[in-house]
């Protein structure tokens, strides 16, 4: 697999929800600019192909902004994404699918060589709101990981960074709602899976979103081994949305993105 390589010395910036924020994505994006980064990776909630008035004038906008700073930026969906669209985008010869030309997506269960890292990704979650929405315009019937993906995932081997949407089960998370029992297993299973995931390829970090809080936990394994988890906060948070990594420090340097603009 080809790798995309930016050179040593730069950062890649790691983001978290931003909900079709056209004005804090491009504050985001100047400001990954400013700190030297070329690559952006989104752990979901982009509103990537999202219905509505600003379907493609977003993205088109978003994308002249990314070829001005020479960022590439790459999405790995979540739950408020068009599922559809992105499983539509086939994975070309550097296992990424292609939306614009600087907005590309790493597929659910698929990976690739980003900055000299083995990325990963198992992207997606339930949407507990669902009985509210309307599919096909905010909601997807196939938003959540399947075990399939997951399989996929693991049998490819070891992975440097992990990206989900979802916090792997046993990730201390305040919850914002009282959901009845049902709803909450549903959602539990995304989280369960993607623990299952975690136990097995024992990454050295998760990323990862969907809460709209900014919380970082070690998962300590049976052999000693510690998976860092960081969940990022949702747009406007001007120090949790978005980090900085290193990725030529071992283990990954990981530093807040101060957003300004």
């Amino acid at each position: 697999m080809p790798m995309l390589d930016r050179g040593p010395a730069q950062p890649i910036v790691i983001a978290g929800d931003w909900h079709g924020d056209q004005g804090w994505a491009l504050a985001v994006i100047r400001s990954a600019a400013r700190s030297g980064a070329q690559t952006i990776l989104h752990v979901g909630d982009f509103a990537l192909d999202w219905p509505g008035l600003k379907r493609a004038r977003y993205e088109d906008r978003l994308n002249r902004r990314l070829i001005e700073c020479d960022i590439e930026l790459i999405v790995s969906g979540g739950n408020h994404d068009n599922w559809d669209t992105l499983m539509s985008l086939s994975p070309q010869e550097d296992g990424l699918g292609t939306f614009r030309s600087n907005i590309r997506v790493l597929p659910r269960g698929g990976r690739a060589q980003i900055g000299g890292l083995t990325i990963g990704a198992l992207g997606g979650a339930y949407s507990v709101d669902q009985e509210h929405r309307t599919e096909g315009k905010d909601w997807w019937a196939n938003e959540e990981p399947s075990e399939s993906e997951a399989q996929r995932l693991v049998d490819g081997g070891p992975v440097d960074v992990l990206l989900t949407h979802d916090a792997p089960a046993g990730v201390a998370i305040a919850e914002k709602f009282d959901l009845p029992i049902d709803v909450r297993r549903r959602a539990d299973r995304t989280r369960t899976l993607l623990r299952e995931v975690v136990d097995s390829l024992v990454p050295p970090h998760v990323f990862c979103g969907h809460w709209h809080q900014r919380r970082s936990q070690e998962i300590i394994h049976r052999d000693g081994r510690i998976t860092r988890v960081d969940v990022l906060d949702k747009e406007k948070s001007r120090v949790g949305n978005a980090v900085l990594v290193w990725p030529d420090e071992v283990p990954l340097r990981v530093e807040p993105l101060v957003v300004r603009g």
